[in-house]
């Protein structure tokens, strides 16, 4: 492909990965009210925190179920309309969230949306592996997660910005709509989402069909061809429990700020515009510089694992606004150490097999954020600390793992 393209499709790719993790930006800080505005008065508050972390875990287990066919329907048509019908998916699932009005209609926005455009990011992600030479693997992937730290980062900033009151819009003389303001910021994200599948539409350079997630259909016996797992299994496992703690602790970290009764809904998207910002501004500076101070990129990911799992119990030893702000950001140099090097390792470990691995990659990362919001909303209702303590600890023991076996 010429390079023009090249760098038109990285573009486009890139705004998409955006756009769509802006949705899961703004998803996180408002849901818990929303579920609170939505649900009885005398609805316990261990049952909004079920309820959060079922619907945020319906995407992940979207993408499992969804993979295969998607991954069909790319290796025959290329990757563009895949991703055309899953901006318009996302699109109207923000529509749908935005005028549900009973927690049932609540479930079936995420379901219907779930299925229609959770396979984007690693369809997008195995498109831009496809288009970049393996020299420019690692900066490209890196950029990747530059964009969907960048999304994660302006999805919180949305919400404050739009929740401040509710709209009212009026057509004289006898019209009047009333959008509450927690549906706002769902409203404009499906506006900008049309704007991107608009985009995609006009400009996006289909390229001849890539394997993104066809493993995914085959016997479980045929997931690993001989040596694959031996080759690959370490990074996948890596990748599960990563996605595990991050989703973990992004979707307690709402629930816990709320019930303090000490912040607000603005405290908890400047909580996660600061991770966000900070993994999107320090993993291109890892991907490109990284080396120079630590060389192993392995040793990256250990201490990257590290940092991050001793950072978790901070939230639950101090209530104090900027030390939660300082654990946050520290938490978000320690994820920051991790994807870009994770990411490229999988992709470059094996070039022959790099879209078969970045899908195993992207259902290991799937079943982390299953598990990730199901775990840490369950422990949290046993006890709200606990999440912390266990995430943390998880994370601290691969990290010792990770460090003893370079060191063998």
């Amino acid at each position: 492909m010429p390079s023009s393209k090249i760098h038109t499709n990285l573009l486009i790719l890139l705004t998409c990965l955006f756009v769509v993790m802006m949705g899961y930006g703004v998803l996180l800080p408002v849901l818990p009210f929303f579920l609170e505005r939505i649900m009885t008065s005398s609805t316990p508050p261990d049952n909004i925190a079920f309820h959060f972390g079922i619907l945020t875990a319906i995407y992940p287990v979207a993408l499992v179920f969804t993979a295969p066919f998607w991954g069909r329907v790319a290796d025959r048509l290329g990757p563009k309309w895949p991703i055309i019908l899953g901006l318009g998916g996302f699109v109207l699932m923000q529509v749908m969230i935005a005028f549900s009005t009973t927690l049932t209609m609540l479930y079936v926005a995420r379901i219907v949306g779930s299925l229609f455009s959770s396979f984007l990011v690693p369809v997008i992600n195995a498109f831009i592996s496809e288009i970049t030479e393996e020299a420019n693997r690692t900066k490209a992937m890196a950029w990747a997660g530059t964009a969907v730290s960048a999304g994660v980062v302006t999805g919180p900033g949305i919400s404050g910005l739009l929740i401040g009151s509710n709209w009212h819009l009026r057509w004289e003389p006898s019209f009047h709509l009333l959008i509450d303001r927690f549906s706002v910021p769902f409203l404009v994200l499906a506006l900008i989402g049309l704007m991107a599948l608009t985009l995609a539409l006009a400009f996006l350079k289909n390229v001849k069909p890539v394997k993104v997630v066809k493993a995914h259909n085959r016997k479980v016996t045929s997931f690993f061809p001989q040596g694959k797992w031996h080759l690959f299994g370490r990074l996948l496992l890596l990748s599960l429990v990563l996605q595990l703690g991050i989703t973990s602790f992004e979707s307690v970290f709402p629930l816990f700020i709320k019930d303090s009764g000490q912040f607000s809904v603005a405290f908890i998207g400047a909580g996660l515009l600061i991770c966000g910002l900070v993994m999107a501004v320090l993993q291109p500076i890892v991907a490109k510089w990284g080396s120079l101070v630590i060389r192993n990129p392995e040793k990256q990911m250990a201490l990257g694992f590290l940092i991050a799992g001793l950072t978790l119990p901070v939230f639950v030893l101090s209530q104090t606004p900027w030390v939660i702000l300082l654990a946050i950001g520290i938490f978000g140099l320690g994820a920051s150490l991790v994807v870009p090097n994770l990411l490229a390792l999988v992709s470059l470990k094996d070039p022959a097999s790099s879209g078969w691995a970045l899908g195993m990659q992207s259902s290991f990362s799937g079943i982390g954020q299953i598990t990730g919001p199901l775990a840490g909303t369950a422990l949290y209702a046993l006890s709200p600390g606990s999440p912390f303590y266990i995430t943390g600890g998880l994370l601290v023991a691969t990290s010792l793992i990770s460090f003893q076996k370079q060191f063998k």
